[in-house]
C-alpha cells in the first residue's frame, strides 16, 4: 500500500460488508486522556505507572470480562476535572456512569465489577444523556483520522459535549466509526449528512441500518441475524426483539432465534459465517499489510413462528 492509499477507501471500492463487525462488548471504560494518542494508546501513555498496570489487568481480562477500554478528548474547553464514564451494554442491562476526577490515581478506586452488577451504590453516577464516540486515532491508522474526523466534527456540532474523540475500537478498513453508548450501536462507513439521522434515531431507541454494523451485546452472528431480522421486518425499535437461544449444527452455521417483546412471536434466521483471502496489495489496515481476511455473513433461511412453538436444536 502506497502513502496514498487508503484502506478505507479500498475496502469500500470492495464492497466489504460490515454486518456483524461490531465488537462485542458488555461494558466499556472510557477515560479522558488530552496526552498524546499513540498506535496502542491506552497502554502506551503518560500515566502514571499504578494506573497503567491497572488498565492492563483490565485489557487482559477481556476474554472474561468483556469489558473495552478507551480514550477519549473532545475539542470543548476542558474542565479542570478528568471525566470518565463506564458504558453497560448488555441487552437487558442499559446504563451510563459518569466520573468527574480530581486525579487518574482515582480510577483505582472504581470497582468494575460492582459497575459491571448494576450496583445501586454506583445509582448517583448515572448519566441520562447518552454519548457518541468517534474513533479518530490517526497514529492507529490514517483512516481514522481522515474519515473520523469530520464525522466528529458534525456530531460535536450537533450534541456539544455528548460528541468525544476516542482511541481505535476496531475496523480501520469501515471508517469512518461510530458508536452510541449506552445503546451499543455501532456504525460503520458513516458519512457527514448521516450523522443526524443516526443520532435522531439513537433518540427513539432505533437502528439506523443502512450503515448499522452490529449492536455489542452480541456476537457476530447474533449481530448479523439481527440486522436481517430488522430488514425483513422492518422493525427498527432497539427494544422490538431479545435473544432467546443460538445453536450451531456445522462450524461456519449458526442458528439464532430471536423473539418478539410484542406479540412473542420466535424469529429464526439461519446464518453462514465466511472467511476470504484477499490480495496483500489490498489489506484491511494502512499500517498492517500482513490482515488480508475478511468475514461475512449471509443469511440462509428465516422463518417465524408462534411462541407456542418448540426450540430444536
Amino acid at each position: 500500500m502506497t502513502d496514498t492509499q487508503f484502506c478505507a477507501k479500498i475496502s469500500r471500492e470492495r464492497e466489504d460488508p460490515i454486518i456483524g463487525q461490531a465488537a462485542y462488548a458488555k461494558a466499556w471504560l472510557l477515560i479522558e486522556y488530552n496526552g498524546p494518542w499513540e498506535w496502542g494508546a491506552v497502554l502506551d501513555n503518560q500515566l502514571p505507572e499504578a494506573v497503567k498496570a491497572w488498565l492492563s489487568a483490565i485489557i487482559y481480562s477481556y476474554a472474561t470480562t468483556h469489558t473495552v477500554a478507551l480514550f477519549i478528548r473532545h475539542d470543548m474547553r476542558p474542565l479542570a476535572k478528568i471525566r470518565c464514564f463506564v458504558a453497560i451494554t448488555r441487552e437487558a442491562q442499559e446504563a451510563l456512569y459518569r466520573f468527574e476526577l480530581s486525579s487518574y490515581e482515582e480510577l483505582l478506586k472504581l470497582d468494575l465489577d460492582a459497575l459491571r452488577a448494576g450496583d445501586p451504590a454506583y445509582n448517583t453516577y448515572l448519566s441520562p444523556e447518552p454519548i457518541y464516540l468517534v474513533c479518530t486515532n490517526g497514529k492507529h491508522d490514517k483512516c481514522c483520522a481522515k474519515f473520523g474526523m469530520p464525522i466528529y466534527q458534525e456530531a460535536s456540532r450537533l450534541v456539544g459535549e455528548q460528541a468525544w474523540h476516542c482511541t481505535h475500537m476496531g475496523g480501520d478498513q469501515y471508517a469512518a466509526n461510530l458508536l452510541c453508548l449506552p445503546r451499543g450501536l455501532y456504525y460503520s462507513r458513516v458519512s457527514v449528512p448521516e450523522v443526524t439521522s443516526i443520532i435522531e434515531a439513537d433518540g427513539h431507541r432505533e437502528i439506523y441500518l443502512p450503515k448499522a454494523r452490529g449492536r455489542t451485546c452480541y456476537q457476530p452472528a447474533v449481530q448479523a441475524a439481527e440486522y436481517y431480522l430488522r430488514q425483513q421486518t422492518g422493525n427498527l425499535h432497539l427494544d422490538a426483539f431479545s435473544l432467546l437461544a443460538t445453536h450451531s449444527a456445522e462450524t461456519n452455521v449458526e442458528t439464532v432465534h430471536l423473539q418478539a417483546t410484542e406479540d412473542g412471536t420466535i424469529h429464526t434466521l439461519t446464518i453462514q459465517h465466511e472467511i476470504r483471502e484477499l490480495s496483500s496489495s489490498q489489506p484491511c489496515s494502512c499500517r498492517n499489510e500482513a490482515k488480508n481476511t475478511r468475514y461475512e455473513f449471509r443469511l440462509l433461511s428465516y422463518a417465524s413462528s408462534s411462541a407456542a412453538c418448540s426450540i430444536s436444536p
